[in-house]
């Protein structure tokens, strides 16, 4: 994994910016910006499938004591595993991108 050191040198203005180009998949005018946001796609991923396996866990002891969260247990799993689908599809556009550069 490498280092968010260009993400971490941005202003704030320009780490919104960083999100907003890697959430919509779309090349911003700054190499500057392009290289933060591949450098952010690896953790984003990181992160939100470490979320999806804590809610699947959830769900899991839900539906085994028969309780009566266990739905919404399972539709947070499903959420949070189509939600680690969408953040691989942003990295890989993103990274198709940084390429380009």
């Amino acid at each position: 994994m490498m280092a968010l050191s260009t993400y971490r040198s941005c202003t704030s203005r320009e780490k919104r910016t960083v999100l907003r180009t890697f959430w919509s998949g779309r090349r911003d005018e700054s190499a500057r910006i392009n290289r933060a946001a591949g450098e952010y796609a690896p953790y984003a991923l990181g992160l939100i499938v470490t979320i999806a396996v804590e809610t699947v866990v959830i769900a899991t002891l839900l539906v085994a004591r028969a309780s009566g969260w266990a739905w919404s247990g399972t539709a947070a799993a499903v959420l949070a595993w189509w939600c680690a689908g969408w953040t691989e599809m942003c990295r890989r556009r993103i990274n198709a991108v940084a390429t380009a550069d």
